[in-house]
């Protein structure tokens, strides 16, 4: 092999390799803009809608396992690792608004280090439902999704790993557990009146 056809077959490989990583950031970006979209229309109530942006955000995650699932250091990349998070929050936030339950990892369909990363981020999404239902003075709906917050922080306490295995978990907990006091403390004054 000529040293200039060596150069065009390794360009070539590494040309495939960059078009393939901007698709994964393409498709990443997708699936936090749907999911995000899918949790905002959850807490409008337009359960239809968020589960069609939540489809959307699972085709596009799927797509992003299939781009990466040659390379073990792609799927396990931030940008499919985000993706994943992100897309789990959105199926948390909808079972737990919409069931009243926390569902398995399996359930939900991301590696178990996204789940409770995604589970912590989804108390925040509970805490904004629980303000909500305050202002329209449902307090017993409050009530239930607060235990539900309550519930995930328990859970995640028993999680208490080092960033190497688990990065980020402790400071998600830190803000779980300031948005459940904070939680607390406006359901007891709504209660007081």
């Amino acid at each position: 092999m000529s040293p200039s056809e060596r150069v065009e077959r390794l360009r070539k490989y590494l040309d495939e390799e960059l078009e393939r990583r901007e698709r994964l950031q393409d498709l990443s970006r997708e699936v936090v803009r749907f999911s995000a979209r899918s949790i905002f229309a959850l807490h409008r109530g337009e359960e239809e809608i968020a589960e069609g942006f939540l489809a959307k955000a699972r085709e596009k995650l799927q797509e992003m396992s299939s781009l990466a699932e040659r390379d073990p250091n792609l799927l396990a990349s931030g940008l499919v690792r985000s993706a994943q998070q992100e897309y789990g929050e959105a199926l948390l936030v909808k079972l737990l608004l919409k069931e009243g339950r926390l569902p398995e990892p399996e359930e939900v369909g991301i590696p178990y280090e996204c789940y409770l990363m995604a589970l912590a981020d989804a108390a925040g999404e509970l805490r904004r439902a629980v303000l909500d239902r305050l202002r329209k003075g449902e307090a017993q709906s409050a009530e239930r999704l607060f235990n539900l917050m309550e519930e995930i922080y328990e859970f995640l306490v028993e999680f208490d790993y080092p960033d190497a295995v688990l990065p980020g978990m402790k400071r998600k907990l830190d803000l779980v557990r300031g948005m459940i006091e904070r939680t607390r403390g406006e359901l007891t004054v709504f209660w007081k009146k």
